[in-house]
């Protein structure tokens, strides 16, 4: 790798210059205002020596997400069942679990309606892009006792308000999370993190072919939905890089593709570089130690949005279709210049 290009710009804009494909006018889309549905509440307020009754209360409220809830985070039992009602009941009386649903309520005590309003915007991108897509059913916000940040069930999604506490969380530094995550735990990360959620559950990985290549591409597609859905939200919190991370990527971009090319990572099918170029972490393995964890992304990102600059007509639904990384790769005439 190169020694490292010093790049000054006031701000970093992850799109290339010129017109912006992706600003699109939504004004005519209609759309309600999406408000998330608390299902810890009612939880935390249940009877422990009559949950039977109180779940069924519960389901009547929440339908699908209250099973769904218990077999992603409390039990794996049927969710009716004896066991799983004497699990439930530990979780709810557990001293650290109450305790980081207490500190989950003072830290959002003023709700979600900066998050609320992010995704309902992201609604009206989606319904412009997608026209003949469903929205998702409801999004509920749930303490997942530091297990999940979001899950999904039957179009239904949850948000565990648990992983937004803030980087110096006392609940994170005794769980012993390395601050390169914590860094994203913050309010302002939950809705991109929740739009990305999303994208991956409607447009899931089916590439033939489990190499860097595909695995980047579909990284970097997901990520040029973000931008499409995410208008006003800034390319740090789309990307999860400081701002000195995205500087660096964007001075820095030819020469990790070369290493790229130099290591013969770009095809391999090795799981060590697939986790390498696409998982997080402080820095990405083989790249500097000033780049960002999961560079792989940043590439497919830049590679996706060369492809859609080549062919502009391209739907976002005719892009997802695309399933080979390869060809994308060919016809993108991707070439960074150093």
């Amino acid at each position: 790798m190169r020694v490292l290009k010093l790049l000054i710009l006031n701000v970093i804009l992850i799109s290339s210059c010129g017109s912006d494909p992706l600003d699109v006018d939504v004004s005519d889309i209609k759309a309600d205002p999406l408000k998330f549905q608390r299902i810890d509440q009612d939880l935390f307020a249940l009877d422990t020596a009559n949950l039977p009754e109180g779940m069924a209360a519960i389901r009547k409220k929440f339908g699908v997400m209250t099973d769904c809830y218990l077999n992603n985070i409390i039990c794996y039992a049927a969710p009716d069942s004896t066991d799983c009602y004497y699990t439930l009941a530990g979780f709810l009386t557990d001293h650290t679990m109450h305790g980081g649903w207490v500190a989950c309520n003072e830290k959002f005590t003023g709700g979600f309606a900066d998050q609320e309003n992010e995704v309902s915007e992201a609604y009206k991108y989606f319904a412009y892009h997608f026209p003949e897509r469903k929205l998702p059913k409801g999004v509920y916000i749930v303490f997942s006792g530091f297990n999940y940040n979001y899950f999904s069930c039957d179009g239904y999604y949850a948000i565990g308000m648990d992983w937004f506490l803030g980087k110096d969380n006392v609940f994170y530094e005794g769980l012993q999370w390395p601050m390169y995550q914590r860094r994203k735990l913050e309010p302002q990360y939950m809705a991109s993190g929740f739009v990305r959620s999303w994208m991956m559950t409607e447009f899931p990985y089916n590439s033939e072919k489990n190499d860097v290549i595909n695995r980047i591409i579909y990284e970097g597609k997901i990520m040029y939905l973000q931008k499409a859905l995410l208008r006003n939200t800034p390319d740090s919190v789309i990307t999860g890089y400081t701002q000195a991370q995205l500087v660096w990527s964007e001075a820095n971009e030819a020469e990790m593709w070369a290493k790229m090319i130099e290591d013969k990572l770009v095809y391999s099918e090795s799981e060590d570089d697939l986790n390498h170029m696409t998982m997080d972490a402080p820095f990405t393995p083989g790249f500097p130690r000033e780049s960002p964890g999961r560079a792989g992304v940043w590439i497919g990102y830049r590679i996706v949005s060369a492809y859609m600059q080549q062919y502009p007509e391209t739907t976002l639904e005719e892009l997802m279709a695309l399933n080979d990384g390869q060809m994308v790769l060919t016809r993108s005439k991707y070439k960074p210049k150093f």
